[in-house]
């Protein structure tokens, strides 16, 4: 039978462990900001991937219902992703969501793309701040989903869900098209290039 003194120190293990993992993680995170990086930099510094986006990550996808019962699907990316890119990303989310809801087909509409310009200012202590914005480049469409294949355009959700979550993670994104795609959001939000 285990005695009540080498529990509690078990219990003190662990504790310490979670102490010494929290200690390294604000460490890293003192080292970013040691090193200028901002929240702002973590989050729109590189190409979107197949995510759910977030409070605290903006960019990746987000499913809505629309009044009509369709689905809204939205895809937001760092300046650097590209409109085809987040296209892929709002239609596997569509197609994901689709199969987790036993739904056999889906049809969309054509991508919307346009623009999320992030605050340039905010309020500390009572002193205007200069931040680094967070510009998002959104693309949108609508969905609605069916058991059957009857419309002519209908895809399969799971093949459709597959086909795309694993194209979006071996593709990659040249340097000169993320740039080309930074440089409109760029211009799209007013800021300087």
């Amino acid at each position: 039978m285990a005695d009540i003194s080498s529990i509690r120190r078990g219990g003190l293990c662990r504790h310490a462990l979670r102490l010494s993992a929290l200690v390294v993680g604000a460490g890293a995170l003192l080292q970013l900001g040691g090193c200028g990086a901002t929240l702002g930099d973590l989050t729109t510094a590189s190409v979107t991937n197949y995510q759910a986006a977030n409070m605290f990550a903006p960019a990746g996808y987000s499913i809505s219902a629309n009044t009509d019962g369709s689905i809204h699907v939205t895809a937001a990316g760092s300046p650097g992703t590209p409109s085809d890119r987040l296209e892929k990303i709002a239609l596997a989310a569509a197609a994901d969501y689709g199969a987790q809801q036993h739904q056999k087909t889906f049809t969309s509409t054509p991508a919307q793309t346009s623009f999320k310009c992030g605050k340039t200012k905010m309020t500390e202590k009572g002193q205007q701040v200069t931040i680094k914005p967070t510009d998002l480049r959104v693309v949108s469409i609508d969905v609605t989903y069916g058991r059957d294949g009857i419309a002519p355009a209908a895809r399969n959700t799971r093949e459709t869900a597959d086909a795309l979550k694993a194209q979006l993670q071996s593709e990659t994104v040249p340097p000169d098209v993320q740039a080309a795609a930074t440089q409109e959001v760029s211009q799209q939000c007013g800021r300087p290039l």
